[in-house]
């Protein structure tokens, strides 16, 4: 694996790892709902009809409250698409991602999230921007030639279109192996219609390879591989999920479909599922391989 592709995702650790919440100073806007996160653990929610620099006012159903930013964690702003009979219902805190594949959304500038699938491949990443975030992972398979024998990748991933109810983004999986020189992976495109709590994403991703040959070429598949998921919130804690891949290339009619569902909390999710395989002579198991995946948002 080439050496700055380790580069890139020590640095990427590092800021993962030395990113704090501090307390938000800058002034926020008067009479919209905010979730605080207080120091101690605790949740406030309410309207903010108040502040200074060191202090906040809120107005809660229980009476106005006051504050110092000092006690602040972190303050969120509440959208009228996330209370449910005066109930706050977190975002999902992974929710530029299905189970494996991305959505359309990315991470807001100084987000980010730790994450590990099937307890042996973990990944992270950070928004740089509004509309870039950078990405990568590991596998952490043990081995007597740990750095050599393992598989690296990096995900950087860029916003087209930023909305409400519609988000478009273009990014790329970049994977290299520890013992050679060569590149493979995918470049996408993705598309999510719908608020949070019930989506439907969609895009199509091309293979490449590069440096196979000893070469520098890079080989771009022509058949895509097609993505179809969902989302649909049926509790503050519970949403199901579904992600989908047809692939178009030779030979064709093979689906690879993923359902099962993610606990939410208010940073850490935990994804529960199942992976199957269905055409192109694979005649699946009902109801298929788990699929186990936890990530932590910062």
């Amino acid at each position: 694996m080439p050496s700055r592709s380790i580069r890139i995702l020590i640095a990427l650790c590092a800021v993962l790892v030395a990113r704090g919440a501090p307390a938000q100073s800058a002034p926020l806007a008067l009479d919209s709902t905010f979730a605080v996160r207080l120091r101690d653990g605790s949740m406030v929610l309410g309207r903010l009809t108040a502040q200074s620099p060191d202090s906040l006012q809120i107005v809660t159903t229980a009476g106005r409250l006051t504050m110092s930013r000092a006690s602040v964690a972190e303050i969120t702003l509440v959208h009228a698409s996330e209370l449910h009979d005066g109930a706050y219902w977190p975002a999902d805190p992974h929710g530029t991602r299905l189970f494996f594949g991305p959505t359309g959304r990315t991470l807001r500038r100084g987000e980010g999230y730790i994450s590990d699938l099937y307890l042996f491949f973990v990944n992270g990443a950070v928004g740089v921007t509004d509309r870039f975030m950078m990405g990568g992972g590991m596998s952490v398979f043990p081995s007597s030639d740990f750095f050599g024998n393992n598989v690296y990748y990096l995900t950087p991933k860029v916003s087209l279109v930023q909305g409400e109810r519609f988000n478009l983004s273009v990014g790329a999986l970049a994977g290299f192996a520890g013992h050679t020189n060569g590149s493979a992976g995918m470049i996408y495109a993705a598309a999510t219609n719908g608020l949070p709590d019930l989506s439907f994403t969609y895009g199509a991703g091309w293979a490449y390879s590069s440096g196979g040959d000893g070469s520098s070429s890079v080989r771009v598949h022509n058949d895509p591989a097609l993505l179809f998921g969902a989302t649909a919130r049926v509790s503050r804690r519970v949403e199901l999920l579904t992600e989908n891949y047809v692939f178009t290339g030779s030979g064709g009619g093979l689906w690879l479909p993923m359902y099962g569902v993610r606990f939410i909390g208010d940073r850490l999710s935990t994804d529960l599922g199942f992976v199957n395989a269905v055409g192109r002579d694979a005649g699946g198991i009902f109801p298929g391989i788990p699929w186990l995946g936890f990530a932590l948002k910062f």
